[in-house]
């Protein structure tokens, strides 16, 4: 017994774990892609993916460090862990930023009911295509349009847990959160509309907005940032996880508001949207080699002030997908396809943010090593937006990008 008393606290210190190989992780993602079409939104243009072309149907190229990061995950006991994601991506406003950091209580199970709690700065668990480090993808290169934009607006400064039970039905999980310092999303779903796109919001982070009309050029700054807290009004979100025990699915439903208020703002003229979605989403494996991905989204968005012809802006907005995932060999092959739409229901400043589209997306992954990763990707996009008039282009759109990925994870 004496002996067991000795070791206790070697063991309990063997579980701290604050600088090693286990806790540093680095990532670095080299991009080489190809694009035609309309300039892209990075380039304050109405382009629906990260790289775009001149306006022409010839392809365009560029090379690109798409990705340099470090991720810290130290351990702090049996219970406490962490996770600091620092990143540098292209035309970034300032070269190095915090894309999340968070701590991670999640005591030793004791039963089949489990709990665990996050808090800092992280995404809500919306994604479905996410799992890797640094937030990364699991099979493409470019996600969904539902998970861009939770990628670029949807990231919360707050406290969330998570219970979850096995039992005869399965498991089944509920999730709640209280958050803040997510005011502005909505801005650039309304302004440019949905996006193809693997750029992830950063804390001091912000995206440039595409031209707007002569009113909008006043009330709204040029640019977005993405983690700001305007309007000192907490938000929320909940989700509810279902697994069955005989099925091979997974089931899962959340909402989420932000309970923004509307009319407040501050400089440089960011505004609180108030803003709330509904997110349903489906997994499935069809044997030991397919999977199957599929997820809908539909919200509303709204700032400013109440006029004769309503609000300022009010969108209703929706997206969903389909996805399969087929293992070939070594590698594995996806194909998704996109469907998306915008409704403005004021219209009252001559800039209208109605729009609708689809992109069908067909990836290749194939791990070279345990460390590196090669992915293709071919995108295609289709979408029509009249507030393309006021950047001189056309309203309708048609676009192809072709991008190769090579990922180095460690």
């Amino acid at each position: 017994m004496g002996a067991l008393l000795a070791a206790a606290p070697g063991a309990a210190a063997a579980q701290v774990a604050l600088l090693s190989p286990e806790t540093i992780h680095a990532v670095v993602d080299l991009r080489a892609a190809a694009a035609n079409g309309e300039p892209s939104f990075a380039d304050e243009g109405f382009g629906k993916a990260i790289y775009g072309g001149d306006g022409s149907k010839a392809l365009k190229g560029r090379l690109d460090l798409a990705l340099a990061a470090l991720e810290w995950t130290p351990r702090l006991g049996w219970d406490w862990s962490a996770v600091v994601d620092v990143v540098n991506q292209p035309d970034q406003e300032h070269p190095v930023d915090l894309a999340q950091a968070y701590a991670v209580f999640k005591p030793t199970p004791r039963s089949d009911t489990r709990f665990q709690a996050r808090f800092g700065y992280f995404y809500p668990p919306i994604s479905l295509e996410h799992d890797r480090r640094v937030w990364g993808l699991t099979d493409v290169i470019t996600p969904s349009a539902i998970n861009s934009w939770i990628g670029e607006e949807v990231k919360v400064v707050g406290a969330e847990a998570t219970i979850s039970r096995q039992g005869g039905l399965g498991r089944v999980a509920a999730t709640g959160a209280l958050f803040g310092f997510d005011d502005t999303a909505g801005t650039l779903l309304s302004f440019r509309g949905w996006a193809f796109d693997d750029r992830q919001g950063q804390l001091m982070g912000s995206f440039p907005l595409p031209p707007r009309s002569p009113f909008f050029a006043r009330a709204q700054g040029d640019d977005t940032y993405t983690t700001l807290e305007i309007d000192h009004r907490g938000g929320y979100y909940a989700k509810l996880e279902w697994a069955p025990a005989d099925w091979p699915v997974t089931l899962e439903g959340l909402h989420y508001d932000n309970r923004g208020d509307r009319r407040a703002v501050t400089p440089p003229e960011q505004w609180a949207w108030a803003t709330n979605f509904t997110d349903f989403g489906a997994t499935a494996r069809i044997g030991e080699h397919t999977r199957l991905r599929a997820q809908g989204l539909w919200g509303r968005t709204q700032f400013g002030f109440q006029t004769p012809k309503g609000i300022w802006v009010d969108v209703i907005f929706r997206s969903a997908y389909l996805s399969a995932t087929q293992d070939i060999g070594k590698g594995s092959l996806t194909l998704r396809g996109d469907i998306f739409d915008t409704h403005d229901r004021t219209m009252a400043f001559s800039d209208d943010k109605n729009e609708h589209g689809w992109g069908v997306t067909a990836a290749w992954r194939r791990p070279l090593t345990r460390h590196l990763d090669l992915r293709l990707e071919a995108l295609h996009v289709e979408s029509t937006r009249p507030a393309r008039s006021l950047a001189g282009e056309g309203p309708g759109q048609s676009q192809t990008v072709l991008q190769s990925s090579l990922r180095f994870s460690m």
